[in-house]
């Protein structure tokens, strides 16, 4: 078995096809089809099965393409690594980031790695739940993961506890200066659609608290989100950063829960399995450094540090 071969087999495994990887890779197809019949004969298994639609793995050829994954992975983390000059790194870098925290982390990440010419930063945004298994399957470097378990394949390092307040438009804006969740239960209510930690926290301490609650709506993408509630349609219920911008426009506001506490837990997300290379090791402190700053100023509304 050689790092030609475990190529061929990844490629073929990612596409679906032997006859497009025969051209991605420009190795013609009887030639590839060989290179996949050796794999198998040193294996003593078959790896992929065919039909009309194309090829896709058997179970070994699963198990065989998550160490092939990691096997390249490191093999190109080798070569990008002697042949950087000195102490500039370069290469491609991809981040998850969940959406409310897409709206403090990019740009000042952005403007930290002008400096690294060669590192072309990919940021990636998805829901956190799916985040932590893009990490752990090695197609992401990093994610920052909302109120994430510690899984397999991956290391949690805590950041910061965010606290959860009531988002309202303005118009509805309270002469108190907190809201209890009985009052919020009596709004039409907004909500992020499941899986979502935050949506988990709510309906959870609604259900403690015994409250009935009227949902007129579940929605996934947080911007549209918070437009519905400054139209007035109903309320929800968001962490400081996904609403600062509305808040700075003046079509919302926010309002502290009081009674209990609502919080939810952001950590730092690499993989344990795929070593990260420089420039993800730029990256990466260069995301440390930013959330500690925005931690230390005060900027970040609604923060409690964790020590990491």
């Amino acid at each position: 078995m050689d790092f030609k071969q475990l190529r061929c087999f990844a490629r073929i495994a990612e596409l679906g096809n032997m006859t497009r990887a025969s051209e991605v890779l420009c190795i013609a197809q009887p030639a590839l089809s060989q290179q996949i019949a050796n794999l198998e004969a040193e294996l003593n298994t078959r790896l992929f099965d065919r039909s009309a639609h194309g090829v896709r793995p058997t179970s070994a050829g699963e198990v065989l393409y998550r160490h092939a994954r990691s096997l390249l992975k490191q093999f190109e983390d080798v070569r990008v690594a002697i042949t950087q000059e000195g102490d500039r790194p370069n290469g491609r870098v991809s981040i998850g980031i969940p959406g409310s925290t897409g709206k403090i982390l990019p740009v000042p990440l952005l403007r930290e790695l002008i400096g690294f010419e060669g590192i072309l930063l990919e940021i990636v945004e998805r829901p956190s739940a799916e985040l932590i298994d893009l990490v752990a399957a090695g197609k992401l470097d990093i994610a920052i993961t909302v109120d994430a378990q510690p899984r397999r394949g991956t290391t949690l390092t805590p950041v910061v506890l965010e606290e959860l307040y009531v988002v309202l438009p303005s118009k509805d804006k309270p002469k108190k200066s907190s809201l209890r969740l009985k009052e919020v239960a009596a709004h039409p209510l907004i909500l992020p659609s499941a899986p979502s930690t935050i949506r988990q926290r709510i309906e959870a301490a609604l259900l403690d608290e015994h409250l009935k609650y009227r949902l007129v709506s579940e929605v996934s993408a947080t911007d549209m989100l918070i437009r519905l509630v400054a139209a007035g349609i109903g309320w929800t219920i968001l962490p400081w950063t996904a609403v600062a911008d509305e808040m700075n426009d003046g079509t919302i506001c926010i309002s502290p829960i009081s009674g209990r506490s609502l919080q939810r837990g952001l950590s730092l997300c690499v993989s344990d399995a795929f070593p990260l290379g420089r420039a993800a090791e730029v990256v990466r402190d260069s995301v440390v450094r930013i959330l500690d700053r925005l931690l230390a100023s005060g900027q970040w509304i609604g923060t409690i540090p964790i020590a990491h």
